[in-house]
């Protein structure tokens, strides 16, 4: 031991602990958390394929979905001004939608979660309501953009 610092705590002949925390694996995890996160935060932001400028709300509660909603319908208006509506991603008509609707097994505990730009005109809006209630779909969550009221 002749050339041994006594107050160093590296020594494998005292067996003692290492006090110094080694940060190379910390960085290592907070590096691939950062690389996962600049990967999945535009595919979520990303993920609504329809946009709809919605109106604003201050006063109506935030809905917290515990599962997603099956029927995603979006109402906007097209180049040519006529409105058109769309299922997820893809234009569908009226009666396309009532032919799906049967085939899932009718329409009972159906969910239809419904957005449109809040320029639609009201008219609008109504009549796919009222189409959506003929078809028997009666659950419907009306989507709006929550801001804070001051």
């Amino acid at each position: 031991m002749a050339g041994a610092n006594p107050s160093s705590s590296y020594s494998d002949d005292e067996g003692g602990t290492l006090s110094d925390i080694n940060v190379t694996p910390l960085v290592d995890v907070v590096l691939v958390l950062l690389i996962v996160f600049m990967i999945t935060v535009p595919a979520v932001v990303g993920a609504a394929r329809i946009k709809v400028d919605l109106p604003q709300t201050s006063y109506a509660e935030k809905m917290t979905e515990a599962t997603p909603l099956p029927l995603s319908l979006f109402l906007r208006r097209g180049e040519s001004g006529a409105t058109q509506l769309y299922l997820e991603e893809r234009p569908i008509t009226y009666l396309e939608l009532e032919a799906m609707v049967k085939k899932q097994g009718g329409a009972s505990n159906q969910v239809v979660s419904f957005s449109c730009d809040k320029g639609t005109p009201y008219g609008e809006v109504v009549r796919v309501i009222d189409q959506l209630g003929k078809m028997g779909l009666h659950k419907l969550s009306l989507n709006t953009q929550h801001v804070e009221s001051k």
